[in-house]
């Protein structure tokens, strides 16, 4: 794992962490270590070395839809003035309804 990210984010099923993400907001980069075999509680299934974008997927995977009915209302119960990915995930820790599956987020100050 690398020392020089931004955030670290700790994909868990319950208590079991699955996947590590390290994050360099910098230069866009991702780095990954799983800690299960099971693809369904891999943050990105079987990709083994995700780029940028597969990351911003898998935030928006972890979100209400954008196109949400009520999408304003839950944005103000948020406390955020837009549909941002990333602010969601840590407002709501990437929490599903449907699913057992969270993120735990840190912060590294370089």
């Amino acid at each position: 794992m690398q020392n020089n990210y931004t955030m670290r984010m700790v994909y868990m099923f319950r208590d079991q962490p699955c996947t590590i993400i390290d994050l360099d907001f910098l230069n866009l980069k991702v780095s990954i270590q799983n800690k299960t075999d099971d693809f369904l509680h891999r943050a990105f299934g079987v990709i083994e070395n995700p780029d940028w974008n597969d990351f911003e997927q898998f935030l928006e995977d972890r979100c209400f839809p954008k196109t949400r009915g009520n999408l304003k209302q839950i944005l103000r119960d948020l406390n955020l003035d837009t549909y941002d990915p990333l602010q969601i995930v840590e407002k709501t820790q990437g929490r599903m309804a449907d699913d057992d599956m969270w993120i735990q987020i840190t912060y590294n100050p370089l």
